[in-house]
């Protein structure tokens, strides 16, 4: 789905204008997210034109001028822009593999994961106890759910970062909202979920640390791993501009990076920098 919200702002008399500022790029972001963006825009007096019809038409209008800044998100793999664009991450798309708190199970690899979802794995996980664990869990069946692609990109973050063929066992229950997800394993029978996030108000429920393999550190989804890449799974999204004219974008620019502006990311579902990056980075700014 597709959000394009337009905002112009009409400075009072006898106040100078601030130039207009088009912000274009991904479509992934949620009228949540352009919702408090605009709102942001009106309390500050920030002439904002917001287009969010996607990445590649985004960075297509930036490097035609059309715009002049963009939120970009790039295929892994996917070279960076280059001079004179500058490129700063400013939120990752992740996933969260989220289980009852009372699961006596703390972390979970890439491996094992690819044999609870992947249709056509070899796979002996079908309880509790073929992943070690003991106690009333032990003889539980794992239930495995994940958040639909209308949730977010979540559900092809997963399939194919994660596992090794994206299709899904029949197994698999696609649920069409967090909510959903989160309903479906605080029930009795418990289960496990790939979803963007873990609120942190959820009781009674834990994301596990993942693992690329049964040699490699597990981590756990905290803002520090993510942006670290310790994290194993993370697709960042770019503030996307051109270098000369970064001092007319300082004022939108510190405030994306801003602890203000941390629920817009929140509500997109992606993970923020942590804060030392973010501040880092916009100190870098101020010397351009």
């Amino acid at each position: 789905m597709r959000f394009v919200i337009l905002l112009v702002l009409v400075l009072a008399p006898l106040v100078s204008l601030r130039a207009e500022v088009r912000v274009v790029g991904c479509d992934l972001l949620g009228k949540p997210f352009a919702t408090s963006l605009t709102e942001y825009s009106r309390r500050s007096d920030l002439g904002v034109t917001l287009a969010l019809t996607g990445s590649a038409s985004g960075w297509e209008q930036l490097q035609d001028g059309r715009a002049d800044l963009a939120l970009i998100m790039l295929a892994p793999g996917e070279k960076l822009p280059e001079a004179p664009f500058l490129a700063l991450p400013v939120a990752y798309h992740t996933i969260t593999v989220v289980v009852p708190a009372s699961l006596p199970l703390t972390q979970i690899t890439f491996a094992q994961l690819n044999a609870i979802y992947a249709d056509g794995a070899e796979s002996t996980l079908k309880r509790w106890s073929d992943l070690g664990v003991v106690g009333e869990w032990a003889n539980r069946n794992i239930l495995p759910n994940i958040t639909g692609a209308d949730v977010g990109i979540t559900y092809d973050l997963f399939r194919y970062t994660v596992l090794r063929s994206p299709a899904l066992k029949p197994t698999v229950v696609v649920q069409n909202s967090a909510e959903a997800a989160l309903r479906r394993i605080t029930g009795e029978e418990g289960g496990i979920a790939i979803m963007p996030l873990l609120p942190s108000s959820q009781p009674g429920l834990k994301a596990l640390l993942v693992a690329r393999g049964p040699k490699d550190v597990a981590f756990g989804p905290t803002e520090d791993n993510v942006h670290s890449g310790d994290y194993p799974v993370r697709l960042p999204l770019y503030l996307v501009f051109r270098k000369d004219k970064a001092k007319s974008l300082q004022v939108v620019l510190r405030y994306l990076l801003s602890e203000e502006a941390t629920p817009l990311w929140a509500n997109a579902r992606l993970v923020p920098l942590p804060v030392q990056a973010r501040n880092q980075q916009i100190f870098d700014l101020e010397l351009l």
